[in-house]
């Protein structure tokens, strides 16, 4: 997983030092992209990908942490949220990538792309040392807002 946003950034807040329980955490999917890849070509994907980065960037705070997990999987990290504060950003990226055109040059012409994401939201529990388990719940949230029909947020509490 490759921190994206502000990678030099630390896993330490006030008063929990290198703690991240209790801390929600979102998996990201960008809806169909392997579509983009096939239809516009790997440049405009990449171009996909980065202007997704940006979108999701403006909606968080200076400590969380969002991060390409691979292909167009993303995770964010947000401490010090509650996990309705955490449903609440999950939805606001999911709103503001559906209605955000993303412009990506293919075939010499540039044209506007509009996405969809699906999302699935966990809380790292007080038990686990490390990212996996919540990851794995949020990725079985994510898979279930893709089988109801993508485009959607799904809450995987433990």
């Amino acid at each position: 997983m490759g921190a994206i946003y502000r990678p030099k950034q630390r896993l330490k807040y006030p008063g929990r030092e290198g703690k991240i329980s209790q801390s929600p955490f979102i998996a990201i999917d960008i809806d169909h992209f392997k579509h983009i890849n096939d239809t516009y070509g790997h440049d405009a994907g990449d171009d996909v990908l980065k202007n997704f980065t940006k979108i999701v960037t403006k909606l968080l705070r200076q400590e969380d942490l969002l991060c390409r997990v691979g292909g167009e999987e993303f995770a964010i990290l947000l401490p010090n949220t509650s996990l309705s504060q955490a449903e609440q950003v999950a939805e606001r990226i999911r709103r503001t990538t559906a209605v955000t055109p993303i412009n990506v040059t293919a075939e010499h012409a540039e044209q506007a792309l509009w996405l969809t994401a699906s999302l699935g939201v966990t809380t790292i529990l007080d038990n686990e040392k490390a990212l996996k388990p919540a990851l794995k719940r949020a990725d079985i949230g994510l898979y279930q807002a893709k089988e109801n029909g993508r485009n959607q947020v799904v809450v995987n509490a433990a």
